[in-house]
Order: structure tokens, then sequence, then C-alpha cells
């Protein structure tokens, strides 16, 4: 059990004696016989249960994440908490997803709120001022949210339970990208412990109650396009077609058996006699409840493309939809920008952007056409691309690995905490890669029972030519996600709550903030094609705000966002077509990259501005990181405090 869980089980406890000598006290009358006590006693009882402010707060912030855990095993999971936190035997269990479901988030997180606003944020400093502060922002946000009758509903925060990625905001259950037929096998293959019979026996449980779960689905799907509210055509069939691959192969070769049959080879409780019929078991039930629900789910997604329609934005929806971006955005870090706003600050720094391309790029010989044109060019020199077979994609796979090991090592000089989470670079797994993106991280759980992962899309290893690679690795892996995720994790006292929170304009922006710095550390020196990748990447998500704002608040269509998109990039065609969908199925998020990327900017520069010398860059990327996942208003208040602190 780690650090942080041993602190929320001792606050439930602690909680816990606090709420009986309450009720207690609310059930005696004035003329009730109470025994005598001893001043030791009295002062002991005293000592027991008059509690600070912060730990008020903290006691709330533990009953709380507990409540969330128990209806949200998936979450539990990916946590990898104890059943003390999550419930007894929560592994053999799946969430609800239909309408009670969301009815019951939304009372949840009403409640949330007016408990923490019961408590004094005057009386508190430090950590439990942060804590109080993101708080407040996750239920506020969740509450505003929840005002929006579709998609599910956020219990608290823009980390829902049942989101799976983090992104609550998308108005819908189901797309390409993002939702339950997508991120439940994927728990399950690579979240799910796997270490005793009892575990596996969880997991044939789990595969059970999908079948359950993809009805609770298809029921929140239904009772949403019955308000209207689809996503675009495109986004429908991308997810049936991600389903048909899901369920195409042999029930005994789905990978949900095979994952299975290969991790029990670990556990040695087990018989060779035993492992092959818990695998007979799985594949029967992957046959008989899993195939049938996914059939059932595909059915009902391709029934409603004709309502659907072909545009992409949000705007699509009306009122509603326009309300909805405008909510996104705020979400997402956009401080009451509203899409016309965005797009001028994307075409800015589009622009800015390109000028500094066009200079790198003649250094290195490439001065004729379009700094799109000449992209292309790069990417498609020979000796840029790995050959698309298996011994080049593993060739590619054994590069990231290096690209790790090497800014590991100049990490110590720019970082005072270090994480110790393991991390691997795997790549992702194929029946995902038609709509996955080009790369991502899946973090180590809190009881570092697996290391964090960077995945790599090598559907084609056209899409991620050599001279991208490193600046993904920064992003996804070191300093970018690892060190993000990983230090949070491992922070000492942080409250189990926080981890459970996802904000895509910290997490994202410090990844984006992370490429940059890694110019700082040198690791472009004499590498100019690999500096031009990390341009390539920042111009992308300058140029995300471009596409976004011109989807869901300026009507572009998808053939529009594509085609501006491949112009300020010089990215594929097939790989952009992927992003705008995802844009499309996601309003909002796209911008937090480039959003949270220029407020850390700002914080760093106004720093270095206000302690002159003083400025510790170690000390600066340490009040970063080990704040955790925070919104960036939270961020910002608690950055001026230790300049404030630091200057004193």
């Amino acid at each position: 059990m780690s650090q942080s869980q041993r602190s929320v089980g001792r606050l439930i406890h602690r909680a816990a004696v606090i709420t009986g000598a309450v009720s207690i006290a609310a059930c005696g009358g004035a003329d009730d016989a109470v025994p005598a006590e001893t001043p030791a006693a009295v002062e002991a009882a005293a000592e027991e249960t008059v509690l600070s402010p912060a730990e008020v707060l903290a006691d709330m912030a533990a009953r709380h994440a507990r409540e969330v855990l128990v209806v949200s095993p998936e979450l539990a999971t990916s946590l990898g908490v104890s059943d003390d936190l999550a419930g007894e035997n929560y592994l053999s269990r799946l969430g609800e997803y239909g309408f009670a479901a969301g009815q019951r988030a939304r009372e949840t997180n009403d409640r949330f709120l007016q408990e923490l606003r019961s408590i004094d944020k005057a009386n508190l400093s430090g950590d439990a001022l942060v804590t109080y502060e993101i708080l407040y922002d996750a239920y506020r946000i969740a509450a505003r949210r929840n005002q929006f009758g579709f998609g599910g509903a956020a219990e608290f925060g823009s980390a829902s339970p049942n989101s799976g990625a983090g992104w609550a905001a998308t108005p819908y259950m189901v797309t390409q990208l993002t939702g339950p037929h997508l991120y439940l096998p994927r728990m399950l293959q690579t979240q799910h412990r796997l270490e005793t019979r009892a575990d596996v026996e969880a997991y044939l449980s789990r595969l059970e109650a999908l079948g359950r779960v993809f009805d609770e689905v298809i029921e929140t799907v239904g009772a949403d396009a019955a308000l209207g509210v689809t996503p675009p055509a495109f986004s429908l069939t991308g997810a049936a077609n991600a389903i048909h691959g899901l369920i195409e192969p042999d029930a005994a070769d789905h990978p949900l058996v095979t994952t299975l049959a290969s991790k029990m080879e670990a556990i040695e409780e087990l018989t060779a006699d035993e492992r092959g019929q818990f695998t007979t078991a799985a594949a029967e039930r992957v046959d008989a409840v899993v195939y049938p629900a996914y059939t059932r789910l595909a059915v009902t997604l391709e029934g409603l493309v004709d309502q659907a329609g072909g545009d992409a934005g949000i705007w699509r929806l009306g009122e509603q939809g326009e309300a909805y971006y405008q909510f996104t955005l705020d979400a997402y870090g956009g401080g009451g920008m509203n899409g016309d706003e965005i797009h001028e600050l994307g075409l800015t720094e589009v622009a800015r952007i390109t000028a500094e391309m066009d200079g790198l790029l003649k250094s290195i010989g490439l001065s004729g056409g379009s700094v799109s044109e000449r992209m292309q060019q790069l990417a498609a020199r020979e000796d840029n691309v790995y050959p698309n077979t298996d011994e080049g994609r593993e060739e590619l796979l054994e590069r990231l690995r290096q690209q790790v090991a090497d800014i590991e090592v100049l990490a110590p000089d720019w970082f005072g905490a270090l994480p110790t989470s393991d991390l691997e670079v795997r790549r992702i797994p194929v029946y995902e890669q038609d709509s996955s993106p080009g790369g991502y991280y899946s973090g180590a759980p809190l009881d570092g029972s697996r290391p964090g992962i960077y995945w790599i899309n090598l559907k084609d290893t056209a899409d991620n030519p050599i001279h991208s690679l490193r600046t993904l690795t920064h992003h996804e892996a070191v300093p970018g996600h690892h060190f993000q995720i990983s230090l949070a994790n491992e922070k000492e006292g942080m409250p189990l709550i926080r981890n459970m929170l996802a904000y895509s304009e910290y997490s994202e922006g410090w990844a984006l903030y992370s490429e940059k710095l890694a110019t700082e550390m040198g690791v472009y020196e004499g590498r100019p094609e690999e500096d031009l990748g990390r341009l390539q990447a920042e111009i992308f998500r300058a140029a995300r705000l471009v596409v976004d704002s011109g989807l869901h608040a300026k009507r572009w269509t998808r053939g529009q966002a594509i085609d501006y998109m491949v112009s300020a990039t010089g990215e594929t065609r097939a790989s952009v077509t992927r992003e705008i969908e995802r844009y499309a199925a996601v309003p909002g998020q796209a911008c937090a990259y480039k959003l949270g990327m220029l407020k850390m900017e700002s914080l760093r520069a106004e720093a270095e501005s206000a302690l002159g010398d003083a400025f510790d860059i170690k000390a600066f990327h340490d009040e970063i990181l080990l704040t955790g996942p925070a919104p960036l208003s939270v961020l910002e208040a608690k950055i001026k405090r230790w300049i404030a602190a630091s200057k004193g």
C-alpha cells in the first residue's frame, strides 16, 4: 500500500470516529444521564474530535474520494487502490452507465459542493488551501457540466469516473475515440490486477458484466438521441467500425482472452489445467456475452447515422451546443475567452512559429515552397522513415527507449524531484490503432504495481518520421507526462482525490512546455531536423486552437479543418484526418495544450522577473509538478504565493 493510501485510510477512520461522536450527541436530550468522565478522558476526547480547518478538509476529501471510488471500480482499478477504499472485491465489478447512474452523479456532486462550502477558505494555507481551491473548481465545473442533460454526468470535476480518458467534457457517451467500448477492454488488459486466483475470477466476473454495461450505454445513447444529441455521422461510423474490429477474431483469439492466458502463466497457485479452464471460461464469456453486447451497441450507433448528419461542430445542436462549447473552453483553461478570441490567438501563434520554422528549414537547405511543403519533403526522406515492417517498428521502439534514457541523464539539473516509477515503451494494440492518436501515456497506479507506459501508434511508420520522435518522447514520457503523473502520485501526503482528477490544460500544457524545455536542456543541439520536429509539434497545437474553434464556433466543415491543418503543419492528411475527427468528438479539449503551455511560460517569466538571480528553475518546476492536477487558475494563485514567499 502506498503512503497516500495509508494517509487516506487514517483520515477515513478519523472521519468515521467523528461522525459517530456527532450522531451520539445529536440523539441526546438535555436531561439525559451522561456518565462522569475523568479529566484525562475529556481531554483525550477533545483532542480526538476538535480538528483544525485543514484536518476537517482532509477528512472530507478522503470521504469524498472513497464515495466516488466505491461507485467507480474502473477508476479504482486504474489507481490500484485497496478494497478498504473502493469496497470489498471491487475488482470483480464494473460501474453503472445508465440514466439512474447519471442522476446519482449529479446529486452526489451537488452535495459535495455544499459540504465544501461549509469550510471557511480563509482559515486554510499551504497544501490545504490548494486542495480546497482544486476541489471547489472541480465541483463547480461538474455542476456546470451537469446542467446539460446529455452525455452522462460528471460526479466531480473534469475527470468523470466513467470518462476513461479524463475527458468528461465530451457531450457524447460513445464516439470513435472515447467511450466504454474502448477503455473497458483496455482497462481489463492493462490495468486489471492478475496476481491470484481471486483476481482471475474477478476478471471473469467483469467479462460477464460487460453485457449489462453495454445495455446501459445503449440506454444513454438512445436517451441523448431522443434529445437530438448524437455525435457526427463519421464519429458514429468510426465507433461502429472499431466495434466490428474488436469482435472480428474468434473468441479464443480475442485479446481479452489471450491477455488473460498470458498473464496467468505467472500465477504460481494455478495449475496448468486450471489455467486452461479459466482461459476456456473467458472465451465462452467473450463469445456468449461480450460479442453480442458489442453487436447490439454497433447496431444502435449505425441506426443513428442518418439522424446525425455530416456536420462536425457542436454548433449543430443549436443554442445548447453553443453554450456547451463555451463551457468546454472554460473547463479547458480558456479563462473566459470565447471561440473568436481563441481563433485569433491560434492564428497569431501559427504565424510566429511558421516564421521560426522557415528560418530553420533554410538553414538545412530546404528553401523552395511553403513551410508545409518543405516539412512534407523532410518527412518523406528515405532516411527519415523506418520501414513499415515488424523489424522497422521494433527499431523505432528501440529509438524511443534510447531517447528516454538520454534525457533522464539530464533531468537532475532541471528538477529537484524525480519520479521513482518505471517507464516502458509499447506499441498501441493493432485493434485500437485506427482510432488512436500518434502516442499517449498511461500512468502507473498509486501502489506501483505496474510501470507507466508510453504508447506509440505504429499502424504506419510514415506517420512517425524520425525527426518527430524525440519531441513525442519529451511530451509523453520525460520530462512530460511521465514526470507529471508519477510525481503527483508519489508525493507524500497528496490527498487521493487530487490524484483522481484530470485537467488537460495542466497535464497537456506541461507536456507541451516540456517539449520546449528540452531545447534549453540541450537535446536539440546539432539536430536541426529534430528541432523542426519540435516546432512542427508546437505549430500543430497552435493550429488546434484555430481548427477547434473553427469547427465548433465558426461552423467550419470537417474538410475545411483538415485542409487548414495540413497546410499549416505539413502533417500527413491521414494523421490530420484522425485528429480533426477527434476534435469533433471532444470539443474544446484540443485547445488545452497551447492554453496550458502559454500560462506556464507566463508564470515562469513572472517568477524570473520578480526573483531575478534568486530564481531557481528546479524549485519552479517542483512547484508546478508537485501541485498535481489543477486548473490553471489554481496553479496561477499557487505560483504567485510561491513568488511572494521566495521574495520574503
